[in-house]
C-alpha cells in the first residue's frame, strides 16, 4: 500500500497523508483445499493510478537498482536473476512499485501493508527517509533472488539493518511450505513470524505482531538486537511491561487507528471467526492469529477484500453517503487486489495462481493467472489516461459508471461477475485435471492448453465487462433523455 501524499496547491504548500491497503493470510490447514493464500488490496492515491501486470524474464547479469519515485534507495542485484511477475505503476517504466508476484521457483511476495512506528521509537531510531528501503523497491529486488519465503525474510531483514527503512511496512512471503509476515520498526528493527498452518491473519495499516519467542527460530526471526535496543532506549521495561510485545513496544496506536484501521480488522475477524464478537477490542490489541470457523477458500478471501460493510448502516456506497462509515475495505482508489495461491501437489506452472482484480474490488472480478501462463499485451499497457485497449481501463470504466448510481448498478455487476466467477472456477478444475495428464508426457501441449485456458477466460471476462458497460451506458442515456426532453409544438 502506498502512502498517499496530496499537494494542496490551492492553499499553498500544505501536505496531507493517510494510509491504505488491507492484508489477509491463510495457512494451508486453514484453507479449503490445502493451499496457502496471501492476499492484499493495493490502494493508491487516485482513481487514475493505473497499474500493469507483466512477467520479467531471467537476467544473467546483475544491475544497480534505483528507485524512481519515493526516495534515493539503491541496491546492487547479483548475476543470475530469476524471472518474476509484478504489477508496476505505469509511470515507473515497469521497474518499480511492483507490489506482488511470483518468481520462477514459485516463491511469492506481497509488499507492502503500510504501518507506522510510534513517536518514541522514531525519536531514537528514525526512518532513513532519503535512502532507506521502501515499498517501491521490495518486490523488484527480492523476487529475482529469493529461493524460499524464509530466505526472503532474511534478505529484507539484512537490508533493513544495513541500509535502514525509509517508512513503515508489513510484508508477506510465501512458498510451497510456509508463509511469513514481516513488520519493521523505526529505521533498523524488524520482526517476522511464520503463519501458523491452521491459522489466518488480517492487517489494516497498523502494526499487528505481538509477543515473541526469539529462541524459536523455526517460527520467529528478527533484527539482532530487537529487544535489547528497546530496553536500552527506554521503550521496554521487562519488570514493568511483562512479556515483550512488538506492537505495544514499537507500533503506533492512536485515535486515527481506531477510526481507520480497527473497523477493518474487527470486520474481517468477525467474518471468519464469530466468537471474536464477544471480545471487543479497546486498545488495538487484536488477536494476531486465529482459526477460522470454517476452512477458507479463494472466493472467501476475494469476498472479504471486496466488502464495504454492506447490509449495515455503515455502507457508504449503497447509501451514497461518503461519510456514512469508517473506512471500508473496498475503496474506489484501489489500484489492484491480488490473492496469491500456492499449492504443493501440482506441477510448477499451475501450482501457483495469482487472482488479480484491477481497480475497485466491490465492482470488479478476480481473474486467475497461473505462474506459467503468457500474460496478454493489454495487461501491460495502461497509463494514467483512459484508453480503449488496456485491461485496466476496461475494468475502470465500468467501475466509474457503477459509482454514478451504486444502488442501481452494483447489484447487476456483482451478480454477473459472481456467476462468471463460478463458471471460471469449474473450468479451472477441468483444465487442471487435463493439464496434469498432459504435463509429464507432452509439456508443449500442456503449455498450449494453459495459454488457451487463459485466453478463453479473459475473453469471457472482457465480454461480460463490455456487456455490463454498454448496459449501464444505455440506461444512463435513457435517463438523460428523460431529464432533458424538450418537445416540439
Amino acid at each position: 500500500m502506498k502512502k498517499i501524499v496530496l499537494l494542496l496547491a490551492a492553499i499553498g504548500s500544505g501536505v496531507a497523508s493517510t494510509y491504505a491497503c488491507t492484508t489477509i493470510l491463510v495457512g494451508k490447514n486453514a484453507s479449503s483445499d490445502g493451499s496457502i493464500l496471501i492476499a492484499r488490496n493495493e490502494d493508491g492515491d487516485s482513481g487514475n493510478a493505473a497499474v500493469r501486470f507483466m512477467y520479467h524474464p531471467p537476467r544473467k547479469t546483475g544491475y544497480l537498482y534505483k528507485n524512481v519515485e519515493e526516495n534515493q534507495f539503491t541496491y546492487q542485484l547479483p548475476d543470475n536473476l530469476m524471472g518474476y511477475t509484478g504489477s508496476p505503476d505505469w509511470q515507473t517504466n515497469n521497474s518499480t512499485f511492483e507490489e506482488a508476484g511470483f518468481n520462477d521457483l514459485g516463491v511469492g511476495i506481497s509488499a507492502t501493508e503500510t504501518i507506522q512506528s510510534n513517536l518514541q521509537t522514531l525519536k531514537v531510531d528514525p526512518y532513513v527517509e532519503s535512502t532507506g528501503i521502501v515499498e517501491e523497491a521490495i518486490p523488484t529486488i527480492l523476487l529475482p533472488q529469493m529461493k524460499s519465503a524464509r530466505e526472503g525474510v532474511l534478505m529484507l531483514g539484512k537490508i533493513i539493518e544495513s541500509q535502514g527503512s525509509g517508512e513503515g511496512f508489513g510484508v508477506a512471503f510465501v512458498d510451497k511450505d510456509e508463509a511469513w509476515y514481516l513488520e519493521n520498526a523505526g529505521g533498523h528493527q524488524w520482526l517476522a513470524i511464520r503463519l501458523p498452518d491452521d491459522g489466518y491473519f488480517v492487517s489494516a495499516n497498523q502494526s499487528r505482531l505481538g509477543t515473541v519467542d526469539l529462541s524459536d527460530t523455526q517460527n520467529y526471526l528478527s533484527s539482532s538486537d530487537l529487544i535489547v535496543f528497546a530496553e536500552q532506549n527506554g521503550l521496554y521495561n521487562p519488570k514493568k511491561d511483562g512479556a515483550f510485545n512488538f506492537h505495544k513496544v514499537y507500533g503506533q496506536n492512536n485515535d486515527n487507528d481506531k477510526v481507520y484501521n480497527y473497523p477493518r480488522v474487527t470486520y474481517l475477524q468477525n467474518l471468519f471467526t464469530k466468537s471474536t464478537l464477544n471480545y471487543p477490542v479497546k486498545d488495538g490489541d487484536f488477536p494476531v492469529f486465529l482459526r477460522p470457523d470454517h476452512k477458507l477458500s479463494v472466493v472467501d478471501v476475494e469476498s472479504a477484500l471486496s466488502s464495504y460493510f454492506q447490509g449495515t448502516e455503515h455502507d457508504p456506497y449503497t447509501s451514497q453517503n461518503p461519510k456514512a462509515t469508517a473506512r471500508p475495505i473496498s475503496v474506489y482508489r484501489t489500484q489492484q487486489s491480488h490473492v496469491l495461491q500456492v499449492r504443493d501437489n501440482l506441477p510448477m506452472p499451475i501450482a501457483n495462481v495469482e487472482y488479480l482484480n484491477l481497480g475497485m474490488t466491490a465492482t470488479g472480478i478476480y481473474v486467475p493467472f497461473y505462474l506459467g501462463a503468457n500474460i496478454p499485451e493489454n495487461y501491460k499497457i495502461a497509463t494514467g489516461s483512459a484508453d480503449s485497449l488496456s485491461a485496466y481501463w476496461k475494468f475502470r470504466k465500468l467501475q466509474m459508471l457503477v459509482m454514478q448510481n451504486f444502488p442501481r448498478y452494483a447489484p447487476v455487476v456483482q451478480q454477473s461477475y459472481a456467476l462468471l466467477n463460478q463458471q471460471i472456477t469449474e473450468q479451472q478444475k477441468q483444465f487442471e485435471a487435463e493439464y496434469v495428464k498432459l504435463y509429464a508426457r507432452h509439456p508443449k501441449k500442456a503449455q498450449h492448453l494453459l495459454d488457451e485456458f487463459t485466453k478463453n477466460t479473459l475473453d469471457a471476462v472482457f465480454d461480460v465487462t463490455d456487456q455490463l458497460t454498454n448496459q449501464i451506458i444505455t440506461d444512463q442515456s435513457t435517463n438523460i433523455n428523460t431529464m432533458y426532453k424538450f418537445h416540439g409544438a
